[in-house]
């Protein structure tokens, strides 16, 4: 049967062969003189298939420039979340539920929504078969390393360069073999290592040829066109204010060469170079190796994904929002998620929060003429004031409490100067619009408390360690150069233990009447959940924690917390030291 074309592609000749064919009298007297080879021509410029040919090619062109976007480059991500959504739909919608499961695993769909993402991502472009690709071509520029691996990794990591192909160095990890080797940098070209050619593979596939690779090794390599710099140890320092799980981050460009952390440990920072991954060490490991961690940028920015995306799950009533951080467990990483999220980071699509990251830190040596303050924080009735008052009667001498100022009333039971000092409203904001006279201060049910910088600096000059009990909110106006708090929080022990040990002591609360009550199961269970959500948001600013679980052997821990901070060399802020 005979194909029928489309109306607007069954005109007439089209213009230029028209021109050709105008012309063709022309051509013919100046090119020559055969009839037939003339007759030839025009029969050919006349073809049908000719013309439906070069209409077709004009279209491709006019398509082309019209740079039409896809509206998602991984549809085979979202079908796949669609399919572990769906699969959880209730009995009620067991027949549509099972007709919807039954078209997303149709191969032919799978197949459809495959080649839809690599045309997306324009991955259609031809790549040269490692048969036809001569090396030979490329002597001049070729160069050879052999070196010895061992079950260490060998230390780079790799990526593809679009517009040729060509697999090259992206990162030389500091310590490594191929760093120590000093014959590799970032930007060589790979051509093959140990008789397997890389040119046109994709770089996961390589990637994983890399990490089985052990004992002698030999590189073809293309040097880059510019080498860089000799590389350099950075001397920085930071604190991590969160934890990081390498294996579990598909973001990471090469997971295999991540290097895990939990919050409060100290990295030392090798190499920034790369805006997006940092390269570090664990800092006072022996034959530490050095791993690849997300850059505070890359950290900051993935917190507000992550932020935006918990709001908009919230806001569609149930329905859950797909994170371009996540991949279903039956999707491979895939380097278009890692696009979507650098494209977001370095087009400054989100705004800078205060995302805790890293703290650069330095050693600092006590002076024992002038001793840390002791901030105790943790939720209420947790035990910060009798540890406190424990603490200070094991040494009244050394140990010094700071009372603070309230602008409440005095209660029946309390005394001046020995829970608070009692002042008017109108003196205590006076103190405080002044941004000078409180070190710290806060507004509670209408009242205002404070502690004022004079104590406490009065109690450091004389040789004398504070201990403070203020509220959470309050230490990020103690951590100051000038004060250089060490902050502990106490934290209560698992549910079950806190209720037999208090339940024991008969633990009872204060009320503000000053009648006392013992304390209840939903008491308990309130102190948990408090002191959870006081760990999550404020964690990163404390320097340690002690579980209150037994008030003796709590306060010999804090007794030897102090000691520790007045004798041992500790990590401060780098911004703490003058």
């Amino acid at each position: 049967m005979p194909m029928t074309l489309p109306l607007d592609l069954q005109t007439q000749i089209d213009p230029d062969c028209q021109r050709i064919l105008q012309h063709l009298p022309q051509i013919q007297s100046d090119l020559f003189d055969n009839e037939n080879d003339a007759s030839l021509l025009r029969k050919f410029l006349r073809r049908k298939d000719l013309q439906l040919t070069m209409k077709m090619y004009k279209r491709l062109c006019i398509m082309s420039h019209r740079r039409m976007r896809p509206v998602t480059r991984s549809s085979v991500a979202l079908a796949a979340n669609t399919f572990c959504d769906v699969r959880k739909g209730s009995e009620k919608e067991a027949r549509a539920t099972r007709e919807l499961l039954q078209i997303l695993s149709m191969p032919h769909v799978q197949a459809l929504l495959y080649t839809h993402d690599r045309v997306a991502a324009g991955e259609f472009d031809p790549v040269v078969d490692q048969e036809t690709y001569d090396i030979a071509t490329d002597e001049k520029t070729l160069k050879i390393v052999h070196l010895v691996k061992s079950d260490e990794p060998l230390g780079v990591t790799i990526q593809m360069k679009e517009e040729t192909g060509a697999i090259e160095i992206a990162r030389i990890m500091h310590g490594g073999a191929a760093h120590r080797s000093g014959l590799i940098h970032v930007g060589d070209e790979i051509f093959e290592i140990n008789g397997v050619h890389f040119r046109g593979k994709h770089p996961d596939e390589m990637a994983q040829t890399l990490s089985k690779i052990s004992g002698p090794v030999t590189m073809k390599l293309g040097p880059a066109e510019n080498n860089a710099a000799k590389f350099r140890a950075s001397k920085t320092r930071v604190k991590a204010l969160f934890s990081y799980n390498a294996e579990e981050d598909t973001v990471n460009p090469c997971a295999e060469a991540g290097l895990s952390f939990d919050r409060g440990d100290i990295l030392h920072i090798i190499s920034q170079s790369d805006a997006l991954w940092w390269q570090a060490q664990k800092e006072g490991e022996k034959n530490a190796r050095t791993g690849l961690i997300p850059s505070s940028i890359l950290q900051e920015r993935r917190e507000m994904l992550r932020k935006a995306n918990e709001e908009d799950e919230q806001n569609s009533r149930g329905s859950r929002a797909i994170s371009p951080c996540r991949i279903s467990p039956k999707i491979p990483r895939s380097k278009r998620v890692r696009k979507m999220m650098y494209q977001a980071i370095l087009n400054g699509e989100f705004d800078h929060g205060e995302v805790p990251t890293y703290e650069e830190v330095e050693l600092f040596t006590p002076d024992p003429n002038r001793p840390r303050p002791l901030v105790l924080v943790g939720a209420t009735h947790v035990g910060r004031n009798e540890l406190k008052r424990r603490l200070i009667a094991s040494q009244p001498s050394h140990f010094t409490d700071i009372v603070p100022y309230t602008s409440r009333t005095r209660r029946p039971f309390e005394e001046e100067g020995k829970e608070y000092h009692f002042i008017s409203r109108q003196e205590m904001e006076s103190g405080i619009i002044s941004q000078s006279r409180y070190v710290e201060h806060g507004e509670y049910k209408g009242n205002l408390y404070g502690t004022r910088t004079e104590t406490v600096m009065s109690a450091i000059q004389e040789g004398k360690m504070c201990i403070l009990c203020p509220s959470v909110q309050a230490i990020k106006s103690l951590r100051t150069a000038e004060i250089k708090p060490y902050i502990i929080f106490i934290k209560p022990p698992v549910l079950e233990k806190l209720k037999e040990t208090r339940h024991k002591q008969a633990a009872s609360i204060t009320l503000e009447d000053g009648d006392t009550r013992l304390c209840s199961n939903e008491d308990f269970e309130n102190l948990i959940e408090a002191s959870d959500k006081m760990e999550d948001r404020y964690g990163y600013l404390f320097d340690c924690t002690i579980v209150n679980q037994n008030l003796h052997l709590a306060t010999n821990e804090l007794l030897k917390v102090a000691h520790s901070v007045e004798t041992d060399v500790t990590w401060i802020p780098a911004s703490w030291i003058q």
